[in-house]
C-alpha cells in the first residue's frame, strides 16, 4: 500500500488573513486535512482505530518551515508520507508547493491513546497497514525544544474553554490551541514579523470549562508562549521571526 498522498487545495479568499496570504494557523489546518484523508485512505481513520484497536490519534508536537508566501488563488499542492513507527511514536512529514515553489515544510509527531485509560499505547499494539516507507525522504526537520521560566509579568491572558473547542476524542482539539497562542500576540507585533519556524508541543489535555491561563515571553528572534491550568503545562508554542524593515 502506497505511504504517501497528494492533496489539491485551491486557495480562496477564506483561506487568507489581513495581509492577504495564508497564515500559520491556517497552513495548520490545511496540513490536518490531509493528514486525516490519507489516515482515511490506509484505513488509520477515527473509526477503523477504535474499531480495529480501542484506540485514537493524537498529535504530540509539529514544527512548520515556512520558506514562502501563500496567496488567494494559488494551486496549492501538500504531499504527505509517514515512517516507520517507533515503539511509541509514529512521525509524519508534508511539503506544501505552489507549482514547482516549495512555500513551507512541515513534521509532525504522532502516538496512540488508549480508548478506555486514555494512557499511549505501544505501537506493536494498534493494528497498523504493511506502507511501503520513504524513510529515506525523511526532512530531518529539528525541534528547538526551547523552554523558559515563566513569571506573572509575562501573563497575558485566560481562555476558556468553550463547546465549539470540543473535539470528537472530548478533549479540545488541537487546532483550537494553534489559535489561542496567536492570541497572544497582538496585532502590531503580528504586522512588524514574518514567521519563518513554528513549533508547538501539545502537553497535556483540556476539556470543557478548563480555564488556560496564556503566558508569553519574548527572547532574541522567538516568541514563548505557554498554556497552563495551575501549575500544569496544556501547550507550548515557539515562534522563530524576522522583523520585517521598516518602509
Amino acid at each position: 500500500m502506497k505511504n504517501t498522498h497528494i492533496e489539491k487545495i485551491t486557495v480562496d479568499d477564506t483561506n487568507i488573513d489581513y495581509e492577504l496570504k495564508v497564515p500559520v494557523i491556517e497552513m495548520v489546518r490545511m496540513l490536518e486535512i490531509s493528514t486525516f484523508n490519507h489516515a482515511d485512505k490506509i484505513g488509520l481513520d477515527h473509526d477503523s482505530m477504535i474499531r480495529d484497536s480501542n484506540a485514537f490519534w493524537v498529535v504530540s508536537k509539529m514544527k512548520l518551515v515556512i520558506k514562502g508566501d501563500i496567496h488567494s488563488q494559488d494551486k496549492l499542492t501538500i504531499k504527505t508520507w509517514t515512517h516507520v513507527p517507533g515503539m511509541l511514536r509514529f512521525n509524519r512529514d508534508c511539503v506544501l508547493k505552489v507549482k514547482n515553489s516549495v512555500k513551507a515544510k512541515a513534521t509532525a509527531e504522532w502516538c496512540c491513546l488508549d480508548y478506555e485509560t486514555r494512557k499511549v499505547r505501544k505501537a506493536s499494539t494498534v493494528k497498523y497497514p504493511d506502507l511501503e516507507m520513504v524513510e529515506k525522504k525523511e526532512l530531518n526537520l529539528q525541534y528547538t525544544n526551547l523552554r523558559l521560566d515563566l513569571s506573572e509579568a509575562d501573563y497575558v491572558y485566560t481562555r476558556k474553554i468553550r463547546t465549539t473547542d470540543i473535539d470528537v476524542n472530548n478533549h479540545t482539539n488541537n487546532l483550537k490551541y494553534n489559535y489561542i497562542a496567536f492570541d497572544a500576540l497582538n496585532i502590531d507585533e503580528l504586522r512588524s514579523i514574518d514567521i519563518k519556524e513554528y513549533e508547538i508541543y501539545f502537553v497535556n489535555e483540556s476539556h470543557y470549562n478548563d480555564e488556560i491561563k496564556v503566558y508569553k515571553k519574548k527572547v532574541k528572534d522567538y516568541y514563548y508562549i505557554e498554556g497552563k491550568i495551575e501549575d500544569k503545562t496544556i501547550f507550548r508554542v515557539v515562534i522563530k521571526f524576522k522583523k520585517k524593515k521598516e518602509i
